[in-house]
């Protein structure tokens, strides 16, 4: 039986989910739409805490495919995150600061959420 269940959008699929390498509160998804859904538990055990909609290029119209299916952290520069697309692009993002610090505390908190 699952312990908590995220559904960020509608009529979406999930492509991919990866937790955070330095914050145990923190994991972002991916889906077929293209957007990027970051999740950080300390602020909301439901929602997103920020969503990156996908902007397709200005030369590309209508009807595009823009599925997201990769998500890496950097491992080195915290607050970078790649994201790779269906036509074979990748974008980088530079995260918020908080969302690559870890908190004081924070396993402590990511077990008791969990119980």
């Amino acid at each position: 039986m699952p312990i908590l269940v995220f559904e960020p959008g509608n009529n979406e699929y999930i492509m991919k989910v990866v937790w955070s390498p330095f914050r145990p509160c923190v994991f972002v998804a991916v889906s077929n739409s293209g957007s990027v859904y970051i999740y950080d538990l300390l602020l909301s055990k439901q929602a997103p805490s920020y969503i990156l909609e996908y902007k397709a290029p200005q030369d590309v119209q209508g009807g595009i495919n823009k599925t997201a299916y990769s998500i890496a952290f950097n491992p080195v520069i915290r607050d970078f995150l790649a994201i790779g697309y269906h036509d074979g692009t990748s974008k980088i993002f530079q995260l918020n600061f908080s969302l690559s610090r870890k908190k004081r505390d924070e396993e402590s908190q990511l077990r008791s959420l969990m119980e």
